[in-house]
């Protein structure tokens, strides 16, 4: 007699009996509904969702990996989600309930958030402006959330050296000296445990760092002072690489985070007057630069 049951060969055991970190899925696209006090958002996201996988252990179940995602996002159409951290830290947590042999899980979603650059007087009708966001949520079974949130932007910088060279050959004063300008972007990345760095503040951080903000819509005037106010403010690629490290760690020191909280920032500046671009990269805890600043 033929016997019908199923294997259930995720749950064999390997010819090899070796650990794996992380296995998963990639390239998930879902639209994700949250509800505030104030209004309900929608995200269109990139999702990748990884669980280990002990040596005993022969696959995963990809498709309780699709289910913990899909459930969980159906949870937040119904407004239980008032932020999409907390939806996501939701989502890490069903991998393991989901998958009782993982000892830990991740959940990185990758999207766009819109904000408005306020500190721009000139700018009456300010209209939102992009930022990629990523972010990245990973529990160990039975730990608090550990969280790396990432944004990249870009802005105008003014070289300060050529304007200070153009300046002092034609007797020009330094703010009226011309130079060459360059759009520069910029990736910062902050691990936390437990709780997320706001994303807001890792966007006033690097908007306030460059020479000037690059804006979507400019009229004339507008883009007078804009240029005016950027060379009035000129910036190396260092000089903006270290004002957002300063401008962070003083927020996260501020607000009591761990002095273990790690920065990461890169830079590249891409040049007008050279055939190539100028990178720069720091990377510390906020001990590290309390101390340097000390």
């Amino acid at each position: 007699m033929t016997s019908n049951v199923i294997r259930d060969v995720q749950n064999e055991k390997p010819r090899l009996s070796l650990s794996i970190n992380k296995i998963g899925v990639k390239g998930v696209h879902r639209r994700i509904s949250l509800c505030t006090s104030t209004e309900t958002l929608s995200y269109d996201v990139e999702l990748n969702a990884f669980i280990d996988l002990p040596k005993s252990q022969r696959g995963a179940h990809m498709s309780r990996i699709i289910e913990a995602i899909h459930e969980t996002t159906n949870e937040g159409r119904k407004k239980r989600f008032k932020t999409l951290e907390e939806l996501l830290e939701a989502m890490c947590r069903a991998l393991l309930s989901k998958n009782p042999y993982a000892s830990k899980a991740e959940v990185e979603a990758k999207t766009l958030r819109f904000f408005k650059i306020e500190h721009l007087n000139f700018i009456k009708e300010k209209i939102p402006e992009a930022v990629n966001v990523t972010l990245t949520v990973s529990i160990q079974r039975g730990r608090e959330a550990d969280w790396n949130i990432g944004i990249s932007l870009e802005g105008l910088t003014v070289c300060p050296c050529v304007q200070a060279v153009y300046s002092a050959l034609e007797k020009a004063s330094p703010e009226n000296g011309l130079s060459h300008t360059q759009r520069t972007k910029v990736t910062i990345e902050v691990k936390t445990n437990g709780t997320p760095t706001p994303i807001e503040w890792l966007v006033d951080a690097v908007v306030n760092a460059f020479s000037a903000p690059t804006l979507s819509l400019l009229k004339r005037r507008q883009e007078y002072e804009l240029i005016k106010a950027a060379f009035k403010n000129p910036r190396f690629i260092e000089d903006v690489i270290r004002q957002v490290l300063f401008q962070v760690a003083s927020k996260l020191n501020e607000e009591k985070f761990p002095l273990n909280t790690e920065i990461f920032i890169k830079g590249e500046s891409y040049e007008s007057v050279h055939p190539f671009n100028a990178y720069a990269s720091t990377k510390a805890t906020l001990s590290q630069v309390l101390r340097e600043l000390a």
